[in-house]
């Protein structure tokens, strides 16, 4: 069983040919049993034909034997040898061979009727055909019984002859069938093959898609194997390029933080030390930073998410609560207008209030010198629910709107990764849902849009 999970040619083989073993298997055994039955019907109508013939040859000859050119006719349309028996109108043997079979029944037949038994002859099964008839037999009148009987192995060799030539038709026809399954599943494997050979020119560092002409059936394996070589690449560019621009990234902080520890250790006085190791100690937090979001970011990519229902209004409302100190430390108004209500809406919440974190920090960290406010709105339509985080501060250019939210983009020069917001995007887009910005009466404003899930009960 395990080479015919292994071989698809040799599976194909015994799914195809076991059906028709069976079949012939069948068709033997009902052929054997229909030319057993048809030799049954041919031989008796042999014996029933040379009984009669035996009597009306008798009759017309008085009595006298059969003559040698009779019985060898006879035996050729029987097709092998045969006895017989005559007993007289007075009882007594009259001609052929006895004793006679000995009908176990032990009646006479009817008369003018054919009469079949099963019986033995010398210690052999023998078929029996009897016919009773009145006739005169020398000047004697009376019933006579003519016996007639032959050996049941010629029945049998018959019979097993007939079904002999059907065993061999049903070998033939398997054999056949053998060959053209073998080559021709062999032939019809040649463009998986051809397959096969596209797939072993594959490697880790070409992941091409495969273009070859291939059968219908396979199409859909074709497709998403290409479709599986596509996602790859795009994680490997993906790789590539979060490698690339990170290493760009911690670059430069940690040569600034080199160079400090440097400056550092040369101050000729304390002041002067503690300046520079204070502004160390600010490198060093904003390369941590750099680092945890990161992490944070590439983590997004793996987490599953845990959407549970809760009110959207009372979980923002709950995060500018946390928020609130360090707003008021910054000196900045805040405000919230939630127009959603008991609305629920099925989300992760840990991760919407990382959004909520990171647009508020990078309101603030390039809100630039006019920022005094920032104002979160809530809204909902019969589809999705919108987050609205609003700022009065710089604005940013036109031709960055859609960039801001790619990794390691800012809308200006500042402090930060240029993560923040890819964060914020990344989140978006695993629930469903987008980020996105836009000016609103001279406010810089960046929008959540979340799928709608229900109202509370």
């Amino acid at each position: 069983m395990m080479l015919f999970s292994r071989s698809l040619r040799l599976r194909l083989l015994s799914l195809i040919l076991m059906p028709l073993i069976t079949v012939a298997v069948l068709a033997i055994g009902w052929q054997y049993k229909q030319s057993t039955l048809s030799a049954e019907s041919v031989f008796d109508q042999k014996l029933s034909i040379m009984a009669l013939a035996i009597f009306r040859d008798l009759v017309a000859t008085n009595g006298e034997n059969l003559s040698p050119a009779t019985k060898l006719l006879f035996e050729e349309a029987a097709g092998s040898s045969f006895f017989y028996h005559v007993r007289g109108p007075d009882g007594s043997f009259v001609t052929g061979y006895s004793p006679p079979p000995f009908n176990a029944k032990s009646v006479l037949p009817p008369l003018n009727e054919l009469t079949f038994f099963e019986s033995t002859h010398r210690g052999r099964a023998v078929k029996v055909v009897q016919i009773r008839q009145l006739a005169t037999i020398d000047e004697l009148s009376g019933e006579v019984l003519v016996s007639v009987w032959q050996d049941l192995g010629q029945r049998t060799k018959f019979a097993t002859r007939l079904a002999l030539q059907v065993v061999i038709v049903a070998l033939l026809l398997l054999l056949t069938t053998s060959l053209v399954v073998f080559f021709g599943v062999r032939l019809g494997l040649r463009p998986l093959k051809s397959l096969e050979d596209a797939i072993q020119q594959r490697s880790s560092s070409d992941l091409r898609p495969i273009k070859r002409d291939v059968p219908i059936e396979v199409r859909q394996i074709v497709a998403r194997l290409n479709q599986l070589f596509d996602d790859v690449n795009a994680a490997q560019s993906e790789k590539d390029r979060f490698i690339s621009n990170a290493a760009h990234q911690l670059r430069n902080p940690i040569a600034a933080i080199r160079s400090m520890a440097e400056v550092v250790q040369s101050s000729k006085t304390l002041p002067s030390a503690k300046q520079r190791n204070k502004e160390l100690i600010g490198a060093s937090r904003n390369l941590s930073r750099l680092t945890e979001q990161l992490l944070s970011y590439e983590a997004l990519k793996q987490r599953d998410l845990k959407r549970q229902p809760f009110v959207l209004d009372m979980a923002i409302e709950t995060i500018l609560r946390r928020q609130a100190p360090g707003l008021i430390q910054h000196g900045l108004d805040f405000s919230f207008a939630g127009g959603c209500g008991d609305q629920l809406v099925h989300a992760d919440e840990m991760l919407i209030e990382q959004a909520m974190v990171n647009l508020i920090d990078n309101a603030t960290k390039h809100g630039g010198d006019r920022l005094s406010k920032i104002s979160v709105t809530t809204s909902h339509d019969d589809a999705m629910f919108k987050i609205n985080v609003l700022n009065d501060g710089a604005i940013i250019a036109r031709h960055l709107h859609d960039r801001i939210f790619e990794r390691f983009e800012q809308g200006q020069e500042a402090e930060g990764s240029g993560l923040g917001l890819a964060i914020v995007n990344e989140i978006c887009l695993l629930h469903g849902g987008e980020a996105s910005y836009s000016e609103v009466g001279g406010w810089a404003c960046f929008t959540l849009t979340l799928p709608q899930s229900g109202t509370r009960e």
